[in-house]
């Protein structure tokens, strides 16, 4: 290799970088100027190349918030010195003054004072018994003669004797209540195996049946024993489909034992389920709106529920009491009923009314009266019927009643007679004149007769020969 050609390629090699330089400050503003370049009309309207996007993250600073500062308000004395109330206290605040005012309201009631021959109602039982209790204190609150007594304890039954010895308690109850009636309503928390000396007998075996009917009976026994007719009220269905089970199971089995003990035994399972005998939470009250009767639990009852099962129950402890409409009557207070809304006695045969009779009084029947007895003569007057039949003699109307026709104080709606009637008397002449002189009373005069006509000549008349 010559000199010549090792200088050659020397200066090939200087000028390498040069031209890497030069290429490279070519490129670099002709891209910055692709990238910077404005967008034409034609682009707006057909779209230019896309801008590439840097791949760095911009990051502009927030502009300063003007932050305003208030001077602090000066308190009033009054303000300042009164404490601050959260909200909370101040709803709970409200709520007490609410219940407040409505206890106040029920204490101002005046309640029904029981007379001193009273008869005492006696209920036991569990828990559901402490419900029907309120609402047959509630049912019975206005009556007078009717007083209603509660000996419940919630977790007893007839399988945990050694919690609550319902056959050996009653007899003391019994003694120091003195009731009238003893009302029974026990089994919610009977869903257990009984304790025995051999065992545990389970729920609804044949051993456990009979344990448990023998303790039902001994109960109803102990009551019959103290000369007190009693009432067993049946259970209600549970939300659950296996406690509405077994309370169907019992209710059977206290419907025989009340039977075979001489007392009788409330139904009140219609009450509280569908008409395809399910359970349902809400359904109609006494009223026939439809309310809530039980609670959440699918056990207890509402407000509404103890009213709707002393509704199943008022009746039949009325009846097991022997009281009727007149007992009632009797033990009414002077200031609710007085002499003056009391009837007063009229002779059957002159009332022209009469009070409304039942269809199951006797008396319709003659039921009051010995068969082939005498017949209390009628009055010497005779009553309206004989008079019509036998006499002829209508009953005069009575006046203001509806089958009255006659007219309203006037005998007559337009007088006949007109020269004192000072409607007519201001006109220029009277009824009687203008009658006088009306067409219709003026004589008629008699037509005159009509004249032949005249025959034609040659013609023989022989109008009068015809």
């Amino acid at each position: 290799m010559t000199k010549r050609s090792i200088a050659a390629r020397r200066r090939r090699l200087g000028l390498a970088p040069i031209v890497a330089l030069a290429v490279a400050a070519m490129l670099l503003p002709v891209e910055a100027t692709a990238q910077d370049r404005p967008r034409s009309l034609l682009d707006m309207l057909f779209g230019g190349p896309p801008r590439a996007r840097p791949s760095y993250r911009v990051y502009e600073e927030p502009a300063p918030r003007r932050i305003i500062r208030k001077a602090p308000r000066k308190k009033a004395p009054a303000e300042a010195s009164a404490p601050r109330r959260s909200p909370s206290r101040a709803s709970t605040g409200a709520a007490a003054a609410g219940a407040a005012a409505t206890a106040a309201a029920a204490a101002s009631t005046p309640a029904v004072e029981k007379s001193e021959t009273a008869r005492n109602v006696l209920v036991i039982g569990d828990f559901m018994a402490g419900s029907l209790g309120k609402g047959l204190e509630a049912a019975f609150a206005d009556n007078r003669d009717i007083r209603v007594t509660t000996r419940v304890d919630g977790s007893s039954g007839l399988v945990r004797d050694d919690h609550r010895d319902w056959p050996a308690t009653i007899g003391t109850m019994i003694d120091e209540t003195k009731p009238a009636a003893v009302v029974v309503m026990l089994g919610a928390n009977d869903r257990q195996a009984i304790r025995a000396p051999d065992g545990a007998l389970p729920l609804r075996g044949q051993e456990w049946a009979e344990a448990y009917e023998s303790r039902a009976k001994a109960l109803a026994e102990a009551i019959r024993a103290k000369k007190v007719p009693f009432l067993w009220v049946g259970m209600p269905a549970f939300q659950s489909d296996r406690a509405t089970e077994d309370m169907v199971y019992l209710n059977d089995l206290f419907r025989t034992v009340a039977l075979m003990s001489g007392g009788e035994y409330v139904d009140v399972w219609s009450g509280f389920t569908d008409a395809n005998g399910g359970f349902v939470t809400s359904g109609p009250d006494t009223a026939g709106q439809t309310v809530r009767l039980r609670n959440s639990d699918g056990i207890t009852l509402t407000g509404a529920g103890q009213e709707k099962l002393a509704f199943y129950v008022e009746k039949p402890v009325t009846k097991v009491l022997g009281l009727n409409v007149e007992d009632f009557v009797a033990s009414l207070a002077d200031q609710q009923l007085s002499a003056k809304d009391l009837p007063t006695a009229v002779d059957a045969a002159l009332a022209t009314s009469a009070p409304p009779v039942s269809f199951a009084d006797p008396r319709l029947d003659g039921g009051d009266q010995l068969l082939g007895g005498p017949k209390d003569a009628a009055g010497g007057q005779g009553s309206p019927r004989e008079k019509l039949v036998r006499e002829g003699v209508a009953t005069a109307a009575v006046s203001g009643r509806a089958d009255q026709f006659s007219w309203t104080g006037r005998d007559n709606a337009v007088s006949p007679i007109t020269h004192d009637n000072a409607i007519v008397f201001r006109g220029t002449t009277s009824l009687e004149e203008l009658r006088l002189h009306s067409p219709e009373a003026e004589p008629k005069a008699a037509p005159a007769p009509v004249a032949p006509a005249p025959s034609k000549a040659g013609t023989p008349d022989t109008s009068a020969v015809n």
